[in-house]
């Protein structure tokens, strides 16, 4: 009699009945650092037909992981058909082969919060280049903006973004780098950002050195004197963009000796008052020049 009583309980359990069940929901695709949640549906009742097997382990796996259900902002999505074609490929697993609901819609809401834009600045950050190589031009960062979102009273209370501490070290070579935000709005109640770092992009090149002989002018602070200075002349050590070795000329140099009165000592400084931007002064000689003062009559 167990045996009989076995058979027929498994043969029960097999036979297709209508089990009902209420799925969890899961709301994914809009931005919930921007949004913030006023109503949505978390379940949705479905009728299944299915043995007592499947049931279970239909059951089990609507409980592990509920439906989701992709959107961006509000929304209200039909039960129709495709919704429910979707819901069985999501629970394929379980073997279930059709699904009904009573259930004529599902509602998202969303309210969207105070949001305030960033341009996001470079601090902290050690940009460190291999042997003769440098940075060739301005860093470009993305993106360019980045938007907090939350109370307005807290929002004021961030003045800037900035980056985290960074060190990059061996650059040779153009390329975009990632580097953190200092998450700074987590100090702050429901406050949230549109992203926790950005990716930044090194012009890089390799420099060469390039010496050009230039003429230095005497400037005096001091209507009532000129200047006469020993030499005339320096030899000015650059680093040069291998690319623009060929273009870069002493005219595009400017150097000057400045006194000013009461000045001490014989000798004045060499100052390098204009250059090309992408080169970088590497030695003067002489770096400092002789004067005579030359009263004027």
């Amino acid at each position: 009699m167990l045996i009989t009583a076995f058979v027929w309980l498994m043969a029960t359990m097999s036979e297709h009945s209508d089990y009902s069940f209420s799925v969890p929901l899961r709301w994914d695709g809009y931005d919930t650092s921007r949004y913030v949640v006023n109503y949505a549906d978390t379940a949705l009742p479905v009728t299944i037909n299915a043995n007592y097997f499947q049931a279970l382990s239909f059951q089990y796996t609507t409980e592990q992981k509920p439906f989701a259900l992709h959107v961006s902002t509000d929304t209200v999505l039909k039960v129709n058909s495709l919704l429910l074609d979707n819901l069985v490929k999501q629970y394929q697993s379980s073997g279930i082969k059709s699904v009904t609901s009573p259930t004529e819609s599902l509602r998202l809401s969303l309210t969207e919060r105070e949001s305030r834009a960033y341009l996001p600045v470079l601090r902290d950050v050690n940009f460190q280049f291999t042997t003769q190589h440098g940075l060739y031009g301005s860093p470009l960062i993305e993106p360019d903006t980045v938007w907090l979102y939350g109370d307005p009273a807290m929002l004021n209370k961030i003045p800037e973004l900035t980056t985290a501490p960074a060190l990059l070290t061996d650059i040779n070579d153009s390329g975009w780098f990632s580097l953190a935000l200092n998450p700074v709005w987590k100090q702050f109640r429901d406050v949230h950002s549109s992203t926790d770092s950005i990716r930044v992009f090194l012009p890089v090149e390799r420099y060469v050195e390039k010496t050009v002989t230039v003429n230095v002018v005497p400037v005096s602070h001091d209507n009532s004197v000129h200047l006469r200075i020993l030499p005339e002349r320096v030899n000015i050590t650059f680093w040069v963009p291998a690319k623009d070795y060929d273009f870069f000329t002493a005219d595009q140099v400017e150097a000057v000796v400045v006194y000013t009165p009461g000045q001490t000592g014989s000798d004045l400084p060499v100052r390098i008052t204009r250059f090309p931007d992408n080169m970088r002064v590497k030695q003067i000689s002489p770096a400092t020049l002789q004067y005579v003062i030359i009263k004027n009559k």
